[in-house]
């Protein structure tokens, strides 16, 4: 899925540019997603879960590039109030989903889990088609060499470092928690607190930064979140690690509205779409990128030593987004 998910997601936003029908381009693309997964429910081989995996991923490409873009645009002067509050939404499905689809796949089996994603898919394509509104779509020339600028490229690698915390986050948390002996319940506690607190720090990231200069913001907040994290990583009583658990999410979820005002503000607004695609495909990559690394770390010498580099890839894009 992460394939096709980090190269898809280029081309749709290059695609939607070029078109101008951002709607149906996201209302496709929920339509695949939807389709992906029930077929997932229903496939039965290794072969097939591995094929549905990849069109899902082709589904799940268009939102985040084409979905920015069209918020950007309707809400330029409120913009990261807008894509906080679009952000929290994720968020809240994000730390919701887990436990939801827990508890049905122990009643009812995985399977009825996959089966039941398109009820909600085609539910929400109803809804984006009749609520949403944009422009009359006008087919445009798109100039890609035009986001090959400096200020362009340390917006989207600072976003690659970004990522590759959280999914280092993702992957190892739950890694500690069960060196320390706490059940895989408690895996999914923590996550959904992180998440969970993600949604308010989503709304405060996205309304302070059409207050504040987003680079010194997003600085700030990548120190901070790569302390907490550090913290969190190295903390052994449970306690402890719930309160750091919270605040980190709370503190690192405030930097992707932000995070994406920014990038809009520096690309030019008939390529946002292009922009943003290149922004999440290489954040897509870079991620992937994350558990390999400390892996390799892992192996070499312990997983506690591999947990520095949580820490050192917020510190990075804390760095990288200063460049001028």
């Amino acid at each position: 899925m992460l394939i096709t998910l980090g190269l898809g997601q280029f081309i749709m936003g290059y695609l939607s540019d070029r078109t101008g029908k951002r709607k149906i381009f996201v209302i496709l693309g929920l339509l695949c997603l939807s389709v992906s997964f029930y077929l997932m429910g229903v496939s039965q081989s290794y072969y097939e879960l591995v094929l549905w995996n990849l069109l899902a991923g082709l589904g799940a490409s268009v939102y985040h590039p084409v979905s920015v873009s069209l918020i950007s645009q309707v809400y330029n002067q409120k913009k990261g109030k807008a894509l906080g509050i679009h952000g929290a939404g994720g968020n809240l499905g994000m730390a919701a989903f887990p436990l939801i689809s827990g508890l049905l796949a122990g009643v009812y089996g995985w399977r009825f889990v996959f089966k039941m994603f398109p009820v909600m898919g085609f539910a929400i394509c109803l809804l984006f088609y009749f609520l949403v509104k944009e422009e009359k779509p006008v087919k445009k020339t798109v100039k890609v060499q035009t986001l090959f600028i400096r200020k362009i490229f340390v917006v989207i690698i600072t976003l690659g470092f970004v990522s590759m915390t959280a999914k280092g986050l993702q992957i190892f948390l739950p890694l500690k928690l069960s060196d320390l002996g706490y059940s895989p319940a408690n895996f999914g506690l923590f996550l959904s607190l992180f998440n969970g607190f993600g949604v308010i720090g989503q709304i405060i990231g996205g309304y302070f930064s059409d207050i504040y200069e987003k680079p010194k913001m997003i600085f700030i907040l990548s120190v901070v979140s790569g302390i907490m994290m550090y913290l969190l990583l190295y903390a052994s009583g449970y306690v402890v690690m719930l309160f750091f658990v919270v605040t980190a999410g709370l503190v690192f979820n405030c930097i992707w509205p932000t995070l994406f005002g920014l990038l809009t503000d520096r690309t030019p607004e008939y390529i946002h779409g292009t922009g943003l695609g290149l922004f999440f495909s290489i954040g897509c990559i870079m991620a992937s990128a994350s558990p390999v690394l400390m892996g390799v770390v892992t192996d070499v010498s312990s997983m506690q030593i591999s947990f520095i580099l949580v820490p050192v890839f917020a510190l990075l894009g804390a760095f990288v987004i200063l460049k001028k």
